[in-house]
């Protein structure tokens, strides 16, 4: 872990009362090194900037737990290292989900056009997601990957629950529109059941 790369308590004060500006100065000034970090542990570039975003979204939703007074670097890094090794251990399942698959494969042959449908679904909705602006993102992520109210969601993010709702609606047509405009109407309707239950929360 590099010792070198020193953030300013103004900049971390700023973070911690959500200024955007201070929060891109720190994405601007840490996104390099935490990048080559994941990198060298994964090895694959389009998971690597997947899990860059997910620190980062990380340290905004967490914003309010930093201490000014110590080192970011430290907490960012190890936020980072923490979710490579969740992504090794997803693989790990994933391989050992695949390698089922192979074995039962004489029984299930209809299943491969199934498999790689479910795959082009989850990376384009990844892909998505990840290019929906930061408040929109990490109100998605915190109900889909939390499962988080829009009464939790405003209490972490110091928001109200409107706005909660607000952000989840313009990322829900975000999502729908691309779909749409990518000529992806058989992924929409795979991705229905996921818009529908993040839309019921409450």
């Amino acid at each position: 872990m590099s010792a070198r790369i020193q953030v300013a308590s103004t900049l971390i004060a700023g973070l911690r009362e959500g200024q955007e500006i201070a929060f891109r100065m720190i994405y601007d000034q840490m996104h390099r090194p935490i990048y080559r970090m994941i990198h060298a542990l994964v090895k694959d570039a389009t998971k690597t900037e997947e899990l860059v975003q997910e620190t980062f979204v990380a340290l905004w939703v967490n914003r309010q737990r930093l201490n000014a007074d110590q080192p970011l670097y430290p907490y960012v890094y190890l936020t980072a290292k923490r979710l490579a090794i969740d992504h090794f251990r997803k693989t790990l399942l994933e391989t050992q989900a695949v390698d089922h698959l192979k074995h039962s494969a004489d029984l299930y042959t209809s299943n491969t056009e199934e498999t790689i449908a479910v795959a082009d679904l989850h990376r384009f909705a990844e892909e998505t997601i990840r290019r929906l602006p930061l408040q929109q993102q990490t109100v998605f992520m915190l109900s889909r990957n939390e499962g988080l109210s829009y009464e939790e969601i405003a209490q972490r993010l110091q928001i109200s629950p409107n706005t909660v709702r607000n952000h989840m609606v313009c990322a829900l047509r975000t999502i729908k529109l691309r779909f749409l405009n990518g000529g992806l109407i058989s992924l929409l309707v795979g991705f229905i059941s996921l818009l529908a239950a993040v839309s019921v929360i409450r």
